[in-house]
């Protein structure tokens, strides 16, 4: 308390200076400490270093410019804490509130989905619980390939990033449990590679057990085939399950990466090409981009 009521002696403009090289949870808190800091902490000095280097860009393509354009710095920054719609609709953008990082979201449209175009294998329609206009429903195909690239100059530098396909799974689905996904995140020119597998839906045991007085080792055989061609990045115990959300959505992360400070390609991808039955039912929102912590 002693080192903060020796700052409390400086000019206001000289504390708004050093409340803007913290974060805006601790410029929140030292709000508190006298009238003096709340002045500081709420000025556009503060708030200016906290909202992204490329906020005028952002503020452009969103959806709500004009009353972003009126807001204070402060305002703004708690706006924007709220994932707001850009690019015509096709991704959203939202800050965390307390580290004041971004978090970045392509919508199904923005991606590239094998045979989407295709309304016998995959269908466009809107969800209630979607934050995007329409989503994609696979309908039917033994080949699922996804695909979403941007820039990590979008993103917060110097900071490590996870991105998720962001899914849920229709009461009608089948065809998803014969073997896991294989799912990667490459930056740049493949410096920064992460690599890994997952289950969409993990078969019953009393189904596998059907299964096999059916088909005999076939499923067996297939999944040793996708081992071997994954060579050490398979691993049977690590094959990663779908996370339920908060929104009513399920999550897979596809991997993750450390952005700098320069502006590289991003590419997510997903495929689950290995299977030889049909599919049906998995419906695709978008990929999320967010800070790990």
């Amino acid at each position: 308390m002693a080192g903060i009521s020796g700052i409390g002696v400086l000019p206001e403009d000289c504390i708004s200076a050093i409340l803007s090289l913290t974060t805006p949870s601790d410029a929140g808190k030292l709000s508190l400490v006298s009238l003096t800091f709340r002045s500081a902490a709420e000025s556009d000095v503060v708030w200016r270093r906290f909202l992204p280097r490329n906020y005028a860009e952002i503020v452009a393509a969103s959806d709500i410019s004009g009353e972003l354009s009126l807001c204070s710095k402060r305002e703004a920054f708690f706006r924007l804490c709220s994932s707001i719609l850009i690019d015509g609709g096709k991704k959203s953008f939202e800050l965390e509130r307390f580290s004041g990082k971004i978090c970045y979201t392509l919508s199904a449209r923005e991606l590239a989905i094998t045979w989407s175009s295709d309304p016998l294998c995959w269908s466009w329609k809107s969800d209630p619980q979607s934050r995007f206009a329409e989503v994609a429903e696979l309908r039917a195909s033994s080949w699922v390939e996804i695909h979403g690239r941007t820039r990590t100059g979008r993103l917060s530098p110097n900071t490590l990033y996870g991105a998720y396909l962001v899914v849920k799974i229709s009461e009608k689905g089948y065809g998803l449990d014969l073997m896991p996904a294989q799912v990667c995140v490459q930056l740049g020119d493949a410096l920064q590679s992460s690599q890994g597998s997952v289950w969409l839906r993990r078969k019953e045991q009393s189904n596998l057990k059907m299964e096999s007085l059916f088909y005999g080792n076939r499923r067996e055989r297939a999944i040793k085939l996708f081992a071997a061609d994954l060579g050490d990045n398979f691993d049977s115990n690590g094959i990663r399950d779908l996370r339920q959300r908060d929104d009513g959505w399920s999550e897979i992360e596809l991997g993750e990466f450390f952005t700098g400070e320069d502006d590289e390609h991003l590419t997510m991808s997903f495929l689950e090409t290995k299977g030889f039955q049909l599919k049906s039912g998995l419906v695709v929102q978008a990929i999320q981009i967010r800070p790990k912590h």
